[in-house]
């Protein structure tokens, strides 16, 4: 029963690490056959290796984006545009798979290591790999011929792999992750909580002043109509 329910993820998820696998292989090649172009063509070093431009190379002269930094001129791709295509494709398909996984800088987060992308996906596909030995070892071996340390090694290698891949995501997201922006966002979230309860809270205390005030005027007008039928009595 054990072994099936560990089975249910590392042979149900399988086939879709495969594909992952796949579409890692391209991320990778590309990645690899940018830096030694670069490197082969004596362009200066990216900003960021792990996050590759999209935008070509101007047709005529040099392109300045930032006057403060002109090594950005150079933050071009070196891939002819079939391979630009196939890059954004394969990376587009593994972040749909993987939320963990950022080709490029965002708002919170710089461009995902590379070294952690291939080692969390041959990580994940061990871990399957185990898994599908594991279940023919129990399947296919007569449980009082089988030695016990067969499945107990399998599991502790399979469970290791995929507690491994879990700490490399959670490493890899803590080093990309932009804390003074997530800081910022964060405050700015509080201070519009804050200023929507004090919106509420003067809301309530104009309803409350405008309730009390009618109450008060209702009386005075009783008092008068009281007056006015004892005088002309």
């Amino acid at each position: 029963m054990l072994v099936a329910l560990f089975a249910v993820v590392g042979d149900g998820l399988a086939p879709f690490r495969a594909v992952d696998t796949y579409h890692m292989i391209y991320i990778a090649h590309y990645h690899h056959f940018t830096w030694s172009r670069r490197k082969k063509e004596m362009l200066p070093d990216l900003t960021d290796h792990n996050d590759l431009p999209a935008e070509h190379a101007p047709v005529a002269g040099p392109r300045v984006l930032d006057p403060a930094d002109p090594e950005k001129q150079w933050e071009f791709t070196v891939l002819t545009p079939k391979q630009q295509e196939k890059l954004e494709h394969h990376q587009s398909k593994f972040c749909k798979s993987h939320s963990f996984y950022k080709p490029h800088e965002t708002e919170t987060h710089y461009a995902f290591p590379l070294r952690f992308l291939v080692a969390i996906v041959v990580l994940l596909d061990c871990h399957s790999l185990l898994q599908i030995s594991l279940g023919a070892c129990t399947w296919g071996i007569y449980y009082k011929r089988r030695p016990f340390a067969i499945t107990t090694v399998i599991l502790c290698c399979s469970i290791a792999c995929n507690a491994t891949a879990g700490l490399l995501i959670w490493l890899g997201d803590k080093r990309t992750r932009k804390t003074d922006v997530l800081e910022r966002m964060n405050r700015q979230e509080l201070t519009e909580e804050a200023i929507k309860e004090v919106k509420k809270k003067k809301e309530k205390e104009r309803q409350g002043e405008s309730s009390s005030g009618g109450e008060e005027g209702e009386r005075e007008s009783r008092e008068q109509s009281r007056r006015e039928s004892r005088d002309t009595q």
